[in-house]
């Protein structure tokens, strides 16, 4: 028999795939248009030459701009003024006006495009992901005055942390986010908290399984310890209460 927390798990289980879902396609789309590409460009000895590009920044164009004196001062070599030409698609810059945002390509690869799923080539992609850092007290880690990233397999730990401590429906926009606030209900046996923490845990697209779960009462609180296996073959292991 079906019971109503049975159907809301149901309802939730498919909430969080569809979130999963609109959130990769959104990247996959970014991904298409700002992957790494490579941009074909005449040097200025008249030699067709190929630069690879990774990112990109913009430029607001000054009156005193010229395209050799930017590519000098923000890619260090004028000669990258026709790669600037060509990327921007322009063909005289006398007629760029003042206040026009032009691009700026970024040509070196580096932690920040090598393992951003948005700007990274597939076969570089870091599964992980990066992510701010919390502390204890679930506030923003500071690093000599910068915010802490926290990035590897340690950020996914981070992330179960996170699921298994926020309540579901707490979430602006992700209602499917986080646990069933009805986890500490007496009415609530040793099956159904297994399965609860086990659909929270795996509603993160990293874990691939759970291969243990055990867990004990401690007053309002649940002693959890959790072994997993995320999609790069790795086990890893969570400890903490909720």
């Amino acid at each position: 028999m079906t019971t109503e927390n049975d159907k809301e798990d149901m309802i939730i289980d498919y909430a969080s795939q569809m979130i999963d879902s609109a959130c990769t396609a959104v990247a996959l789309a970014k991904e298409k248009q700002t992957n790494a590409q490579s941009i074909v460009y005449v040097d200025k000895d008249g030699n067709d030459t190929a630069a690879t590009i990774y990112d990109y920044k913009y430029h607001t164009w000054k009156s005193t701009d010229t395209l050799d004196k930017l590519a000098s001062d923000l890619l260090g070599n004028s000669d990258y003024g026709t790669l600037l030409a060509y990327y921007n698609n322009i063909s005289n810059e006398s007629e760029l006006e003042a206040g026009t945002k032009i691009k700026i390509p970024v040509l070196d690869e580096s932690s920040g495009n090598r393992n951003n799923r948005i700007y990274a080539e597939p076969d570089k992609q870091e599964n992980y992901g990066v992510d701010i850092t919390l502390n204890d007290d679930g506030d923003l880690a500071l690093d000599g005055g910068d915010i802490k990233t926290i990035g590897d397999r340690d950020n996914l730990t981070q992330a179960i942390a996170l699921r298994l401590t926020t309540a579901s429906g707490k979430r602006i926009r992700l209602g499917a986010y986080g646990i069933r606030s009805t986890i500490g209900e007496p009415i609530a046996v040793e099956s159904y908290l297994s399965g609860c923490i086990e659909q929270t845990i795996k509603a993160d697209p990293r874990i691939s399984e759970v291969n243990e779960l055990t867990f004990r009462g401690d007053g309002d609180k649940l002693i959890l310890e959790v072994v997993y296996t995320d999609i790069n073959g790795n086990t890893g292991m969570y400890k903490g209460d909720i």
